[in-house]
């Protein structure tokens, strides 16, 4: 983390806050070695176990419309997972955050948080972003959404770029300035998915008009002076954007990738939004580093 304003400030809030955090996959190795390194780091990571009042999350799961047709033998399984039971404990506020998906798939773990967490009104949909930090660590992008809604309506694209920029605001502290991004800019091409694109920049503007924006744009265009200035003298962003909306979830996976395996950016994510409590998701290729990243941007939701 040496040379990073943003990460070094990142990991100092995160011990500040006392957020309670479950990491459910306890046989994990990785998750055994993030855990321990960040107890010694000062974060607060419980256990399943520590949890003894099953009723407690029986009780809850039973009012859950999922389970209407169960009978309570199912109930009684289904808590008995370590990971439905801690997104329980946190939908019933007993921890603050949930990390989970080491050895389970995104759907999966979406599916569960989706269930038993819900979505918070505020951001309509669940959708996810990565934080793309540079090789220097000096520079932090989110990408977004690239890894939940495969073809997001207009509307859902708006929310995803308010979830977004809300969580690029939370760990970075910088001002979002968002880019809606097509394969055309300004208008430079006539098709459905521009006119998508620019109806989803239409109901941003109405809805999140304090945020700064600016679409549809093409990616030069969003993150070079030079190139936005040439192909609009009047560019809001004036390629100075740091949140990126991806029209779809084809471009967003794909260009996280290339940036990561071209530009040497690290990738952090992807980072649940949309639901009530922090919930975030890891890659089945996690290290424990991975794990430690996001419990420190879980812990700072407590404060957000």
């Amino acid at each position: 983390m040496n040379n990073s304003k943003y990460l070094n400030d990142l990991f100092e809030r995160a011990t500040k806050t006392n957020a309670s955090i479950l990491i459910p996959e306890y046989e994990d190795k990785r998750v055994i070695v993030a855990k321990n390194k960040l107890r010694s780091m000062g974060i607060n990571i419980l256990e399943v176990d520590d949890f003894t009042d099953n009723s407690k999350y029986i009780n809850y799961i039973q009012s859950k419309k999922f389970t209407d047709n169960w009978p309570n033998n199912e109930i009684e399984k289904y808590i008995k997972n370590p990971i439905n039971k801690a997104l329980a404990i946190l939908a019933c506020n007993d921890v603050d955050g949930v990390i989970a998906g080491a050895t389970i798939s995104t759907a999966d773990v979406i599916r569960g948080a989706l269930r038993t967490v819900g979505i918070d009104p505020a951001y309509k949909w669940i959708s996810s972003s990565f934080l793309m930090i540079s090789p220097d660590k000096k520079n932090i992008l989110t990408y977004s959404d690239c890894a939940v809604i495969p073809e997001p309506s207009s509307e859902q694209l708006a929310y995803i770029a308010k979830a977004a920029s809300d969580i690029h605001k939370l760990v970075t502290g910088q001002k979002p300035k968002v880019a809606f991004l097509s394969f055309s800019t300004n208008g430079s091409a006539n098709h459905y998915r521009v006119g998508r694109v620019q109806e989803a920049v239409n109901i941003f503007s109405r809805k999140f008009p304090n945020i700064q924006h600016e679409g549809e744009l093409q990616f030069d265009a969003a993150i070079s002076k030079e190139i936005a200035l040439k192909k609009n003298m009047n560019s809001e962003l004036k390629g100075g954007a740091n949140v990126f909306i991806f029209p779809n979830l084809d471009a967003g996976n794909i260009s996280y990738k290339i940036t990561r395996e071209l530009a040497g950016y690290s990738a952090w994510g992807p980072l649940v939004q949309g639901l009530k409590k922090p919930v975030h998701d890891l890659s089945r290729s996690c290290s424990a580093d991975d794990i430690i990243n996001i419990a420190a941007i879980t812990s700072i939701q407590k404060s957000g």
